[in-house]
């Protein structure tokens, strides 16, 4: 075997050897993303509890997972998805219509409570 055979056999050995070896990392990178995703969530509902203490748990946790629901508050969903590019707002008889707009998807608000949402 001349010496151009022997590098190109390392390589590809080299290469064998990082792909198996990325193949059994793969399930323990993520379950460590997962971990620290749980700790992140958990600290997150911890701190949310505190600074809001008419909030449910159950709520606050689905901030933190930046989670939307019906009947969320105008606030859970500024912390659950920040402050939205742009507000239209209609008013009537009914009370407030609020549309948020967040780039690709829309929230809607009758009073200060989601109703819908468009993606």
């Amino acid at each position: 075997m001349d010496s151009d055979t022997t590098v190109v056999l390392w390589i590809l050995i080299g290469c064998l050897v990082f792909s198996v070896g990325l193949t059994l990392a793969t399930p323990w990178l993520e379950a460590q993303r997962v971990v620290l995703e749980t700790e992140r969530i958990q600290a997150c509902t911890s701190k949310c509890v505190a600074s809001h203490p008419s909030w449910s748990t159950r709520d606050c946790t689905r901030v933190c997972e930046r989670t939307i629901w019906i009947r969320m508050t105008a606030e859970q969903a500024r912390a659950s998805r920040g402050n939205p590019r742009d507000i239209n707002r209609s008013g009537g008889s009914w009370g407030i219509h609020e549309q948020w707009v967040y780039g690709s998807y829309y929230l809607y608000f009758e009073n200060g409570r989601l109703t819908s949402w468009q993606n």
